[in-house]
């Protein structure tokens, strides 16, 4: 039987994420490919201001939601989407990332939704063939727009129905527009069998955020939600319901608040909610622009946060659990993909040390 390294293991181990930007996914060339193709001034060291791999001390940066506003801007045609597709399938098989729920901004788009929606599901149907990664879209609102825009994008996506466009999120600047404004298009996407995400309490902000995007707008999932344990009372109560919350180990706010791994282990809020028994879920978010990837993501979990390998393999269960799949198809993976877990584990060379005083064994009752 072949020895497994740690880097092995986490990048073998199979793997689902529920919070990925498609347009995080655009490689640094292929930026620059599309800037080439319009014929967009781009110097490479603008482009590579977009991307923390890049970004070195007294250099340009530039935030994610920047990064994604330009990559609409300038993705003009079908075959722009198609391309990033296949690039997001390939890196995903890469690491063992094997389903994809995708948050994308038709109202940020200069292609109509009626006309890119189905080139996007050719495009996923080819990139599965050829990778195996299976991936679903999550149109999302962007909040920096008005109420009225979005009542209209998810309009365009009653009355262009597909099975792979599972239901809607709400991203961008959260500060500027705080979720109940878009009640009116969540209350129409939840009429029309969409199901309900929302990106809240991100940058530090008010745990209400949180509390608004389930008891008012009836979110069943929500992206980030960090500040949710500075109530303890609501906190307890959607550990015990279960409600799923998709973290981001990248986090930008979070890395410039604390830089060192001492202070993550003692202050960071997903430490919190894994210690309260909130549902967590380990996902990239913008996956070029972050520098990161699927696995990284749990190696961070373990290196950084002081998980166990029993708690990732909980979190994992989480992610199969918490998708926006059929019952069947969890049950399938749920026992197939923690069985392939349990395999990978039994051949590890040397699992990772445990930091007792920093040590977080994550299992939700």
């Amino acid at each position: 039987m072949t020895q497994l390294s740690l880097y092995d293991f986490y990048r073998l181990i199979p793997k689902i994420d529920l919070h990925y930007h498609l347009l995080g996914g655009v490689r640094l060339e292929t930026m620059l490919h599309f800037a080439k193709k319009y014929k967009i001034d781009l110097p490479v060291t603008v482009a590579k201001s977009f991307y923390r791999k890049y970004q070195l001390p007294g250099m340009p940066r530039k935030g994610g939601i920047e990064a994604l506003s330009f990559l609409y801007s300038i993705m003009k045609d079908s075959s722009d989407y198609h391309k990033v597709i296949t690039e997001v399938a390939e890196d995903a098989k890469a690491v063992g990332l094997r389903y994809i729920e995708t948050f994308w901004n038709p109202s940020d788009c200069p292609i109509s939704y009626n006309k890119l929606n189905p080139e996007l599901i050719k495009s996923v149907d080819l990139a599965e063939k050829i990778y195996g990664v299976t991936i679903r879209f999550i149109p999302s609102i962007n909040r920096e727009a008005s109420p009225e825009i979005a009542v209209d994008m998810v309009k365009n996506i009653i009355s262009n129905p597909h099975p792979y466009v599972l239901g809607i999120g709400i991203d961008y600047k959260e500060q500027l527009a705080p979720v109940e404004n878009f009640w009116k298009a969540y209350k129409l996407a939840k009429q029309n069998g969409l199901r309900l995400t929302a990106h809240c309490s991100e940058f530090g902000l008010h745990w209400r955020n949180v509390e608004t995007s389930i008891e008012l707008i009836g979110c069943e999932r929500i992206d980030h939600g960090y500040t949710i344990t500075e109530n303890p009372e609501l906190t307890e109560k959607y550990a015990n319901e279960g409600i799923p919350f998709t973290v981001i180990p990248s986090n930008t706010y979070y890395l410039s608040q604390w830089t060192s791994k001492d202070e993550w282990q003692k202050k960071h809020p997903i430490r919190k909610m894994a210690e309260a028994g909130l549902n967590i879920i380990p996902c990239t978010d913008d996956w070029h622009i972050h520098n990161t990837n699927s696995a990284n993501c749990y190696l961070t979990m373990v290196e950084d946060f002081g998980f166990d390998l029993d708690g990732i393999r909980t979190m994992i269960e989480n992610s199969i659990l918490a998708a926006w799949i059929s019952e069947e198809q969890k049950y399938i993976w749920k026992k197939e993909w923690l069985a392939q877990f349990d395999e990978l584990r039994s051949r590890l060379s040397d699992e990772p040390t445990i930091d007792k005083e920093h040590h977080i064994h994550y299992k939700r009752p």
